[in-house]
């Protein structure tokens, strides 16, 4: 029984959607987002988040009509970047190493296991994305962080509230120091926020590890636990969910706020976001392509706990 590949351009037609969908929301920041209805879809180059705020005055009751308070529209504009991922597979360069079995005889004009480079193609770039939503910055020389703005670009040219300074400045990030720096992120958050369900804490996967450390140091082993294996947990004694995230690692930012007031922007209705695998007659090759627009952005600044070195 001979192993087949089947037709490469069949299996990019039927599964460039789901090899999409992977490459965008494959990543924890990204799929964290997904799960709360955090992304904005049909975004082309810019949309915006339209935001509501009012207040309200009691009075005391009685005949007449005099209004009070305000309910007011505000607007912060999300976004995205176009991004092409392009490479070229020569079959032939198969043919003298071990999976050469796997080719089809005469000129190939197939690659053997297409399914695994598609599903790779789309693992390393969700985890390149992951880094560029919090890390991006357009005018970056870095290729895969200058397709748009992230997060701490974001955020950090608004108006957070900063908690790397009262009471007490931290100048480094230690296993030791961990907890008092959650703690003072923690007790920085505006109170309105703080009693939301949605609370969470973003911080780097490394700086997660340190807190890790520091529970099993203090013997607090039933949280460590499932902590090591599913990346987040509620810190002890509060209502903020920490979440590791690799687009923070090697920042030294940690960042808090509701899940609500983060956002992620794409397309997804658009004939222009695709994933592609072909065969190519006149060069002889077979060329992968992924093209998606993708960007971030938070409706309340203000609202948004920052902590950096």
């Amino acid at each position: 029984m001979s192993f087949s590949v089947g037709s490469l351009a069949n299996y990019t037609n039927e599964q460039s959607t789901d090899l999409l969908v992977k490459a965008l929301f494959g990543s924890k920041t990204s799929s964290t987002l997904q799960s709360a209805n955090q992304v904005q879809v049909g975004v082309k180059s810019a949309s915006a988040l339209n935001i509501l705020a009012s207040t309200v005055f009691f009075q005391a009751d009685g005949c007449g009509y005099n209004p009070s308070g305000t309910t007011a529209f505000t607007q912060r504009n999300i976004t995205v970047g176009a991004v092409k991922v392009e490479e070229t597979l020569c079959p032939k360069t198969l043919e003298a190493k071990w999976m050469q079995t796997q080719i089809m005889p005469g000129s190939p004009t197939m690659i053997p296991f297409e399914e695994q480079v598609g599903a790779e193609k789309a693992a390393v770039i969700a985890q390149t994305l992951e880094v560029a939503m919090w890390q991006g910055d357009t005018t970056s020389g870095n290729p895969n962080l200058s397709r748009f703005d992230g997060f701490n670009k974001i955020i950090a040219a608004a108006s957070p509230v900063l908690a790397n300074s009262a009471p007490t400045t931290f100048t480094s990030i230690t296993a030791a120091n961990i907890d008092d720096i959650l703690d003072q992120v923690y007790a920085n958050i505006p109170a309105a926020v703080a009693e939301k369900d949605d609370l969470v804490c973003f911080l780097g996967i490394d700086a997660y590890k340190l807190m890790l450390v520091n529970l099993k140091n203090a013997n607090l082993f039933h949280y460590v636990a499932d902590a090591a294996q599913t990346m987040e947990m509620v810190y002890p004694g509060t209502n903020m969910k920490l979440i590791a995230v690799g687009g923070l690692n090697g920042t030294s930012k940690i960042v808090a706020g509701s899940l609500s007031n983060f956002f992620m922007g794409t397309d997804l209705i658009d004939e222009q976001e695709e994933v592609k695998m072909w065969y190519s007659i006149d060069n002889d090759e077979v060329r992968v392509r992924f093209t998606f627009k993708a960007g971030v952005q938070v409706a309340f600044p203000g609202e948004i706990v920052y902590f950096t070195l």
